[in-house]
């Protein structure tokens, strides 16, 4: 079972992927949290990666993809991926896509948690405040993540479904127990079970 979740920064994708990665034993692949540790270790990967997300760009498709591509390997022969935060544009579907069909692999679902700006500001003051977060804090920068998620991965959700992958759209202002509710009774449908 590969998935990949999709939402805005704040939409919940983290707490969401925990739940799944724990009930489904499959390997969650966190772009964020990847580059958080690369960061935190100072490797020129991480480096090169925190000067654009402190700017609250997106880090370039070339260091991202290559980040992925050697987990992905890394881990290979799992029970299957939860892509987070990645792919977030129409060129790193591609990408995907195509390691995951070289070793004859398909994306299952795509999991999309919708949430209105409004909400997902007020989320990053209380992240912001709670966790330290500095790139929460500044809300031009929040702005322009939600921008960006707007302009370039909403594309990229629409590519992968017309490879006929499933979205399954859910309303992500709603409690983190009804959201997973969803999300646990679509993935033990058979369609999901190996």
């Amino acid at each position: 079972m590969n998935i990949i979740i999709f939402g805005p920064p704040l939409s919940g994708k983290g707490t969401q992927s925990k739940k799944i990665m724990q009930d489904f034993a499959i390997t969650h692949l966190s772009t964020g949290a990847i580059l958080r540790i690369e960061k935190a270790k100072k490797t020129a990967l991480g480096i090169s990666a925190a000067g654009y997300s402190e700017k609250g760009l997106l880090v370039p498709d070339n260091i991202v993809s290559k980040i992925v591509e050697s987990c992905y390997q890394d881990n290979k022969g799992q029970r299957g991926f939860l892509f987070d935060g990645y792919p977030r544009n129409i060129e790193q579907a591609k990408h995907l896509i195509n390691v995951l069909q070289k070793e004859d692999v398909l994306i299952n679902l795509i999991i999309y948690l919708k949430v209105p700006k409004e909400v997902l500001l007020e989320r990053a003051l209380i992240r912001g405040r709670e966790q330290n977060r500095g790139d929460d804090k500044d809300s031009d920068i929040v702005i322009k993540r939600i921008n960006e998620f707007s302009q370039f991965t909403i594309p990229a959700i629409g590519y992968i479904k017309e490879t006929g992958v499933k979205v399954l759209e859910i309303d992500g202002t709603q409690s983190i127990e009804e959201i997973y509710a969803k999300i646990n009774l679509e993935l033990n449908t058979p369609t999901y079970q190996s």
